[in-house]
C-alpha cells in the first residue's frame, strides 16, 4: 500500500513541478527517485530485526512457512 500512495503521489507531484515552469523531465527525475526509495526501503523492510512477522497467542509453536 505504501507503493502505491508514493506513487500517487510523485506523480501529482510530477504533475504540479511541470506546470509550475519545472522541466518535464526534472520533475520526472524526482518522481521516479521518490518511487524508487519507497520501493528499496519496502523491500529491504523485510531483512530489518523484528519483521518476522506477527505471532498471536495461537502461533507460539506453529511451524515457519509452508502450509
Amino acid at each position: 500500500m505504501a507503493l502505491a500512495i508514493a506513487t500517487t503521489f510523485a506523480m501529482c507531484l510530477w504533475i504540479v513541478l511541470w506546470a509550475l515552469g519545472i522541466g518535464g523531465f526534472d520533475g520526472l527525475l524526482l518522481s521516479a527517485m521518490i518511487v524508487l526509495i519507497v520501493g528499496g526501503i519496502r523491500s529491504l523492510g523485510q531483512y530489518l530485526p523484528g519483521a518476522g512477522g506477527r505471532r498471536g497467542p495461537g502461533r507460539a509453536n506453529a511451524p515457519e512457512g509452508g502450509w
